[in-house]
């Protein structure tokens, strides 16, 4: 009868007991006490260097042999942080949201990167990169995408015509933009798709490098395999 996974696992568990436990029945009948420390100091001495072994190994398979998945729309994102960052924001210090009668003004964060970007239908959005704490090298940027018209002017502090914003696919709109298809949902489709095709356009261009032989590490390849083949003199190839 097959076992179960949970089975399985509880079988290997009592089977290494058992074996510890004779080791240890041994030990003592052979050397009392002083044999049982010497066998428990091996056992942790073992466990050490295979678990390091092991965590070396883990690190090395990670970091150049586990494939990985690529988040396109994260991608997207470091693109719009890095471009903001580059541009700047001279004239912008600090975002604040104005809340309403029952809310009061409160500041979210301020901005280390302003860029202004259209959208698949040319609408305007800007874009605001920033964290709330500056001088804190864990905390991630933030990144706000609002329309011009959702925000005060782009000098000093900047102030938001809302109560909250809310994250949506790693951008914070503001809380009444939630349900606009077109301005977020489209937006950031339509990144994704434009994004995914030039990675595939990427890959075609080296199938056909290869395929034409403009490929010049495949090139290479083909000619050492070339030199290495052993030459055949005429009137041989009949006889192998």
């Amino acid at each position: 009868m097959a076992l179960t996974d949970g089975e399985s696992k509880k079988k290997g568990f009592f089977m290494v007991f058992a074996i510890f436990f004779i080791i240890a029945i041994l030990s003592f009948l052979m050397g009392g006490i002083g044999g049982i420390f010497s066998i428990l100091k091996w056992f942790i001495y073992a466990s050490l260097i295979i678990g390091f072994l092991g965590l070396v190994f883990y690190v090395v398979y990670y970091l150049f042999f586990k494939p990985h998945r690529i988040d396109i729309t994260y991608e997207n994102k470091k693109d719009y942080i890095q471009s903001a960052k580059d541009n700047g924001a001279d004239m912008i210090n600090d975002i604040y949201l104005t809340g309403d009668k029952n809310h009061s003004a409160k500041k979210f964060m301020t901005v280390t990167g302003y860029l202004r970007i259209l959208s698949f239908d040319n609408k305007e959005f800007d874009l605001f990169v920033g964290k709330r704490s500056t001088a804190n090298p864990f905390e991630e940027d933030k990144v706000i995408m609002l329309e011009p018209k959702q925000h005060s002017d782009l000098i000093g502090d900047v102030y938001i015509y809302g109560i909250s914003l809310i994250q949506k696919y790693g951008y914070y709109f503001l809380n009444s933009s939630m349900m606009d298809y077109n301005a977020i949902d489209k937006q950031v489709a339509q990144d994704t798709f434009r994004t995914v095709m030039y990675y595939n356009l990427g890959d075609m261009k080296g199938l056909i490098d290869r395929a034409t032989g403009l490929d010049p590490d495949y090139a290479k390849e083909r000619q050492r395999e070339k030199l290495l083949k052993i030459p055949v003199l005429s009137g041989q190839e009949g006889n192998r």
